[in-house]
């Protein structure tokens, strides 16, 4: 062929392929290949969903002796993203230190400054209808003794339980804090050692043993109804170590079964496992719990490996929503990351391997505001992330979580209450992915989107969230969902 006559053909071809799409179009499934999820919303997983949720301590109106106590500026720019969360459950930090003068054995004192700065959190969170799963004490076997220097097995068991129960009936009968629903049965307590255990005794009977004596004091004062027992909130293993004792010891009095996962197994996991290693950490706990018929939550979970840097990366979003996708889809009731917000500990300078400096620890999702830090007071990007899963996936209210399917590194999850349907898609990849949402029973109303890009997250200015982007019809849609994305479809107007 003449060159010339190259030149003018080949300048002619993509006219020639462009009219010839026009006037013979390819079917869509021949142009591009689409994944296929299924939502089998008749099938119903749990029936109780309680959201996706966080621990967040009542430090926001402590006062400390230097500058890192919170403004009233900053404590409001606090429960505004609280609200815009629409965060369902708080789980807090709670120990005698704040109410007892001196040790368990002396008087209470409601009025102490610690416990007015605790009681002014609870108020907010109480108007934010944020429910509060409060630690019954964190360290065990030390603040079981706390004010002395060794414990008496004989008295103080039944003498904490009273504290407890005290502070119940403060909290909620005097205060008014209906929205105390849960009740943490310490933090960690079987894994080590934090106080002195009493001789006579192994670190699980005298757990079981003050634990017994808490709930039969809830029960003397009429609150044992009030409140569940969450326990035993055991450590990050592969095994949900413990889980399988405390069935065969503490049923009776545990209402929720609760264990710890970081990097998808161990603590020390490294590189963190994504979400086959969450499902089975998962499956692991509720294999040994499963024959009670009692729900249970992953109350806390993160990533620390192979730093504390993967915390601060966009990707962390997309890792966090692949670890809930495994929680919920295994049945879990709930989730409480690790933790909301970087948090100052009261009375605490401590700088340590665990990401604290200068008593403020560097696990949360927003930079403390007053931390020596660049950025400080702005959110990490898998904030918003997170902010996508606890407000538009649901919780309470009877919301149900249906069985899915997902397939090729696509995992999807779906809930549902009166008022619509929610479905996250979570691309485990780092290649984009078209795919196909299909329904077994008919849907109503339009699937409004939620994305979140690690390459592009778009907020909106005044409210510091992800918007809605696009719309589809709530039958079998389709949709393509960038790299290492998470987005969110959902028809309930109230989410």
């Amino acid at each position: 062929m003449h060159p010339i006559m190259a030149k003018l053909t080949g300048s002619f071809w993509p006219i020639l392929i462009a009219l010839a799409n026009f006037f013979h179009p390819r079917p869509i499934a021949a142009q591009q290949s689409f994944l296929r999820l299924e939502v089998d919303n008749a099938q119903v997983v749990s029936s109780n969903f309680l959201g996706v949720n966080a621990v967040y301590h009542g430090f926001s109106y402590m006062q400390e002796a230097d500058s890192i106590q919170l403004t009233s500026a900053q404590r409001e720019r606090e429960f505004q993203r609280i609200k815009t969360l629409g965060l369902k459950i708080a789980r807090t930090w709670y120990r005698p230190d704040w109410s007892c003068k001196t040790d368990l054995y002396g008087d209470y004192d409601w009025q102490s400054a610690r416990m007015k700065s605790f009681c002014q959190w609870l108020d907010r969170m109480q108007l934010l209808k944020v429910d509060i799963a409060l630690q019954a004490g964190w360290w065990f076997t030390r603040d079981t003794y706390f004010g002395r220097s060794a414990p008496d097995p004989e008295k103080d068991p039944t003498v904490y339980a009273k504290w407890v129960a005290s502070s119940m009936h403060y909290l909620i009968k005097v205060k008014g804090y209906t929205n105390i629903k849960y009740l943490v049965l310490f933090t960690e307590p079987l894994n080590y050692e934090v106080g002195l255990i009493p001789r006579g005794f192994t670190e699980p009977a005298y757990y079981a043993k003050v634990c017994r004596e808490i709930h039969l004091a809830l029960k003397a004062n009429g609150l044992r109804s009030a409140v569940k027992l969450v326990g035993p909130n055991s450590g990050s293993t592969d095994t949900a170590a413990h889980v399988k004792w405390s069935v065969e010891n503490l049923n009776d009095i545990v209402d929720i079964y609760s264990w710890h996962t970081y990097n998808g197994a161990t603590f020390n996991t490294n590189p963190p496992k994504e979400y086959e290693g969450w499902s089975k950490i998962t499956q692991a706990g509720l294999s040994l719990m499963q024959a009670t018929g009692k729900p249970f939550w992953i109350d806390e979970y993160g990533a620390n490996r192979p730093s504390e840097t993967v915390r601060h990366t966009p990707d962390y979003g997309n890792y966090l929503a692949q670890s809930v996708a495994a929680f919920i889809n295994q049945g879990a009731q709930t989730s409480l990351l690790w933790i909301l917000f970087d948090q100052k500990y009261p009375s605490l300078g401590t700088t340590n391997d665990d990401s604290f400096r200068n008593g403020i620890h560097r696990w949360g999702l927003v930079r403390h505001p007053n931390d020596n830090i660049s950025g400080a007071g702005k959110p990490h990007p898998a904030y918003y992330a997170f902010q996508l899963m606890s407000k538009h996936l649901g919780g309470g209210d009877g919301t149900r979580v249906f069985k899915t399917e997902g397939t090729d590194s696509l995992y999807i999850v779906a809930t549902g209450r009166e008022q619509g349907l929610s479905v996250m898609v979570v691309n485990g990849s780092r290649s984009a992915k078209n795919f196909c949402v299909h329904f077994k029973k008919n849907t109503n109303g339009k699937f409004t989107r939620f994305l979140y890009d690690p390459e592009s997250i778009k907020v909106s200015n005044p409210g510091d969230e992800i918007v809605a982007d696009k719309t589809f019809r709530a039958t079998a849609f389709k949709d393509r969902i960038p790299p290492r994305g998470v987005a969110i479809y959902t028809t309930d107007k109230n989410l």
